[in-house]
């Protein structure tokens, strides 16, 4: 099975490959060459400003959680964190954090309970923009037509329907499972206005983090909808998710390519453009390579938090 994920992961480097032979790096390399390297360093500062914020509302969480957490450290340790996210399997860098704080965690289910916290707050505000970027796109380009008979329809009800039965056959081991995650996850002390600072603190990272490939779509001098490009950037947020690529690449261009195709613009600009925002992520990644650097954790004491 393992083995299994491994090549799944090399579906997006196939893509990839794909799109470069029909396109040509010659092509590509011209419209990269469209950005001076300034701008990729302010892209850069916008990234660190967005992850700021990250950290910030890393903090507010953690606090909830009896786990305090000096600004700097929450910087440093959450930079830390999204640099080993980024070279681990899985995303399993981020429970490295909780190795940096584990003096501070009551217990190790408090821990991953903020950890989780966290990514709760981002996934719905990622879901949120996605689905303000469907209704875009359904009402300009009417994408998705409306199907003529209901054998889809039917597969989705009865599919739901054996997973609610299943939910029902094997309620008690589920419940004894899921219990005690549940009461560590719901001992926190956020509150309604905690929730709201929180919430628009990630709102506010969100733009900043995919507003850059508007921003470097911009530079190109790229004629496209910048509502209708930063709206497609949640949805390719939430396909760069999938575990069948690595970094996200080939997702990424492959998503780009179709959107710059809605608005008949070449494929070549749009595989430039997310090579870009790629490079621009990895060099956002050094400070906490650097100092992960400077105070390592063993990779292998990650699994262990699993």
């Amino acid at each position: 099975m393992k083995r299994l994920s491994f090549w799944i992961k090399f579906f997006g480097l196939i893509l990839f490959s794909i799109l470069i032979y029909k396109i040509g790096w010659e092509s590509t390399l011209q419209s990269i060459q469209k950005v001076p390297f300034v701008h990729i360093l302010i892209s850069v500062l916008i990234l660190w400003i967005a992850f700021y914020l990250k950290s910030s509302r890393w903090r507010i969480i953690s606090r909830s959680y009896d786990i305090p957490l000096g600004r700097y450290q929450a910087f440093k340790i959450f930079f830390i964190g999204l640099f080993l996210a980024n070279i681990t399997p899985g995303k399993l860098g981020d429970f490295g954090r909780l190795l940096y704080i584990k003096d501070k965690v009551p217990n190790q289910k408090i821990g991953l309970a903020s950890l989780l916290m966290d990514r709760v707050f981002d996934l719905i505000c990622l879901l949120l923009f996605s689905l303000f970027a469907f209704l875009y796109y359904q009402v300009v380009f009417e994408i998705l037509k409306f199907p003529t008979n209901y054998n889809t329809i039917f597969i989705w009800i009865l599919g739901l329907v054996l997973l609610l039965f299943s939910f029902f056959l094997f309620r008690k081991k589920i419940i004894n499972i899921i219990k005690p995650w549940f009461i560590a996850f719901n001992s926190h002390d956020l509150g309604v206005c905690k929730s709201i600072k929180a919430f628009t603190i990630t709102c506010m990272s969100m733009i900043l983090m995919y507003g850059v490939l508007n921003y470097l779509a911009w530079v190109m001098r790229l004629e496209i909808s910048h509502i209708g490009l930063f709206l497609g950037a949640f949805i390719i947020g939430i396909l760069t998710l999938l575990p069948i690529t690595i970094l996200g690449i080939g997702v990424r261009e492959t998503s780009l390519v179709l959107i710059f195709q809605l608005y008949n613009l070449p494929s070549e600009d749009a595989i430039a453009l997310s090579l870009i925002v790629f490079f621009v992520q990895l060099i956002s990644f050094i400070p906490g390579a650097i100092w992960f650097y400077l105070s390592p954790i063993r990779l292998e004491d990650l699994k262990s938090m699993r």
